[in-house]
């Protein structure tokens, strides 16, 4: 690799793709430029031979070639049609490069001055990328690097499967993360010396020899940082400081160093996402993550973590502290030695397999008792976790708290009681607004809604936990294991059923408070805009929810792991348990979301009366709202005061760029995102029906829906879209500059199964501000149920 050279202290001016290299290409020290010959559709038109002649010239030229679009309205400044002209390559003699020049110069529009421009093909590439001098959506100053190890240069810009995300900011010696990118930071910091600090971006190649080839420069059309490099960077030093903190944080966690994620136990990236404004993650941290999850699990036997917070405020960005996480699963049976050793034994096997934060549960902690547990609990003294007494005492511990759980008289069904007490409350709202109003429905909602909630949610993790160890044992089948979870009469088949079969306000009624963004302001109930939500000419068959009858075979085997697992009942009280358990997750959310609905009710009501509008309010914070007198000039002042501070802090957290897994603090300046976390395009959100666009349905106004990043699709911009999901591709792939440069909200790349899940969910809600998506009924289906535990 080259050595660090000092910046060259020329300077150039964007132009085609082709004189962009060209003025280039003297200049630049950290990167080479491959030989090149430009020309003009009109001189092409004029004097092919003579073009051709001058091409043969070159000593380079009897080696494979590539032929590129240079067109006059790409590579622009707010325009760069990226992708939208063809490019060839493997060009190979005279016959192939004149056809190639041909098809090139037919794909621009009619314009004489459009350049073509021939390069010898980079032999035996090594790697490849693009790479943003800035973060694209916002300005935020990280380097963006999207890079693959493959002979194949065009897999990042098409946007396929296999593509890397390095972020860093600039600074001292960047660590990268392969050995082939260690030339990037210092052409960066050249290219960004040229180019008078412009934003920009430019696609790269590594040659077998290590040397960096600049095969593009162009301007990055991006918004502009909403706060100065300077506060960004104190930003980042307190939250890096944060989490050193954290590194050294004592009892009552079980562990003196912490690991946080952003999908772990109850992910807020999927409740509330990663970037929540202040009153959703204010909400959430009162009613769930605060106190309440650990006092549900306390009183469901687990170790007493109460007074620990469980979601770290990371500058606004929603962290879940598994130290926390991990010490609440522990039986409070267990002593403390052993349960010391497991919390970190899961922390170390979170850090080495990041790519599990968002099932912790299922593949790392041991949190319920199941048919596998002897075994899993054996595996921790194969390793040396455990020893055999101490693995002993854990499944025995573990198997009390499920069969407590499973009790008739035990914290389930106390909970589940609970939540029909609850349902039994009457929304009345008073004729004036009431400034202690939220408070007291802040106070019923945790105490008679989360707060159970999180009692069944817990045990249908249990629950799940049995059927997946039904099915591993092979006691059921997979699809034996469905249809035993499907037939749970739960609130999803209910309202399926009830929008076939009831009229529209008896619906209403009983469903009309739910909204897709359950702690959002801005996401408005199913009663406020109902024709959004739901298409009322479409009256199906209401839906049959499968029926599981096992057979006697099945019955048996079940009877005889429950006996040979010491656990009481029988199979048709262990079925009964699961589907109870799984219907009262469900059911749960109903009754305290209504409470949490009528908390962002009230808070519009109080902005209306001082003049502030949902979205100014989605700044403040449940504790400003909770402190309103009734007069207005004081509470005017109160929340004025809170906006300003919390839209100022949400400026900031905007900015912020962090991995979903965060293991030091050193990561908070340098890290790789994971395989399948999405990419976000634009500040902006945006709700729209689903439209598959490989099946041929229409995008116009949908949010569009396609496998790759891939430029073939950029006639769906033509079509008016209102959003993008992609399954593969990058930050930098061309759709992604594409829906940036048009104000278009998008998810790029967020894995195959998360694709597939959100193709079928009818329509979404893309707020790419807050890195989120998250389904929204249409055509009367239901939103499907997030995950919470």
């Amino acid at each position: 690799m080259h050595a660090p050279v000092s910046p060259a202290t020329e300077s150039f001016e964007f132009g085609t793709k082709a004189e962009t290299l060209a003025r280039l290409a003297p200049l630049v020290r950290s990167a080479v430029v491959l030989p090149m010959e430009s020309f003009t559709v009109d001189r092409w038109r004029g004097d092919p031979l003579g073009v051709l002649d001058r091409v043969r010239g070159h000593s380079w030229s009897s080696a494979p070639l590539i032929v590129r679009s240079s067109s006059r309205d790409e590579d622009q400044a707010g325009f760069s049609n990226a992708g939208r002209y063809l490019s060839l390559s493997d060009v190979h003699g005279w016959q192939e490069l004149r056809r190639a020049i041909d098809i090139v110069v037919r794909s621009f529009d009619d314009h004489p001055d459009n350049q073509v421009l021939v390069q010898p093909q980079l032999r035996d590439p090594v790697a490849s990328g693009v790479v943003s001098s800035c973060e694209p959506s916002g300005g935020a100053p990280y380097r963006v690097v999207n890079w693959t190890e493959s002979a194949d240069t065009a897999e990042v810009t098409s946007g396929r499967a296999g593509v890397r995300t390095w972020y860093f900011l600039p600074g001292p010696d960047p660590v990268p993360p392969t050995p082939l990118l260690a030339g990037l930071p210092a052409l960066i910091a050249e290219l960004e010396q040229l180019s008078g600090d412009e934003p920009f971006e430019f696609e790269f190649g590594v040659a077998g020899d290590g040397r960096l080839v600049l095969f593009q420069v162009r301007p990055l059309a991006t918004a502009r940082l909403p706060l100065s490099r300077r506060r960004h960077r104190a930003a980042v030093a307190a939250c890096q400081a944060q989490v050193a903190t954290l590194q050294s944080a004592g009892p009552p966690a079980l562990s003196r160093d912490t690991v946080l994620g952003v999908m772990p136990d109850w992910n807020p990236a999927e409740m509330i996402g990663v970037r929540p404004r202040p009153l959703a993650l204010s909400l959430y941290r009162r009613l769930i993550t605060d106190r309440i999850w650990a006092e549900s699990r306390f009183r469901y036997g687990y170790r007493d973590l109460r007074g620990t917070p469980l979601l770290v405020d990371l500058g606004g960005l929603a962290y879940i502290d598994t130290r926390a996480s991990f010490s609440s699963l522990v039986p409070a049976a267990l002593d403390d030695r052993t349960a010391a050793r497991l919390v970190r034994h899961y922390l170390t096997r979170l850090r080495a397999n990041p790519g599990l934060h968002d099932k912790v549960e299922f593949e790392i902690a041991l949190s319920s008792f199941h048919f596998g547990t002897p075994g899993d609990a054996a595996r921790l003294c194969e390793v040396n976790v455990l020893d055999h007494a101490e693995a002993a005492a854990l499944v025995r511990a573990l198997r009390v708290l499920t069969v407590r759980m499973m009790s008739p008289s035990g914290p389930f069904t106390r909970d589940l009681a609970e939540l029909d007490q609850l349902s039994r409350w009457q929304v009345r709202r008073r004729p004036r607004w009431s400034p202690d109003r939220i408070g007291e429905l802040v106070r019923l909602c945790r105490t008679q809604g989360t707060l159970p909630f999180a009692g069944v949610a817990r045990a249908a993790f249990a629950a799940t936990a049995l059927v997946r160890s039904l099915v591993d044992t092979g006691t059921l089948s997979p699809a034996d294991a469905d249809a035993l979870l499907g037939s749970a009469t739960t609130v999803s088949t209910e309202m399926q059923r009830d929008f076939c079969t009831v009229d529209r306000r008896t619906f209403l009624d009983r469903y009309g408070h739910l909204r897709p963004g359950t702690y959002d302001i801005l996401s408005a109930r199913y009663d406020e805009e109902p024709d959004r939500y739901f298409d009322w000419s479409i009256r199906d068959t209401p839906p049959h929810p499968p029926v599981f009858h096992p057979t006697p075979a099945q019955a048996r085997d079940v009877r005889e792991l429950l006996a040979a697992h010491r656990m009481p009942g029988t199979e048709r009280d262990l079925f009964r348990f699961v589907t109870s358990a799984v219907s009262a997750r469900e059911y749960g959310k109903l009754q305290f979301s209504r409470v949490l609905s009528e908390i962002l009710v009230e808070a519009r009501r109080a902005g209306e009366r001082l003049g502030f509008t949902a979205d100014e309010l989605s700044y403040a914070t449940v504790d400003a709202l909770s402190q309103l007198t009734g007069s207005v000039r004081t509470d005017s002042a109160v929340l004025h005061e809170a906006i300003e501070r919390g839209s100022s802090r949400h400026a900031l957290t905007g900015s912020l760029c962090a991995p979903a897994v965060i293991t030091g603090a050193a990561e908070l300046a340098s890290f790789v995102a994971l395989p399948g976390e999405a990419n976000f395009v634009t500040q902006s959100r945006v709700a729209a029906r689903v439209a598959d666009v490989s099946a041929g349905d229409d995008p116009a106004g949908a949010i569009a829906m396609i496998t790759a990043a891939d430029p073939g699709y950029d006639w769906i911009f033509t079509k008016g879209i209102a959003g993008l999901v992609t399954a593969f591709g990058g930050a930098n792939s061309h759709m992604a500059i594409r829906a940036l440069e048009l104000g278009i909200p998008a998810a790029i790349g967020v894995g195959e199964t998360q694709f597939r899940n959100w193709l079928r969910a009818g329509a979404l809600e893309v707020d790419a501000a807050a890195k989120l998506v998250r389904p929204v009924p249409v055509a009367g289906r239901p939103e499907p149920e997030a995950r919470a535990s």
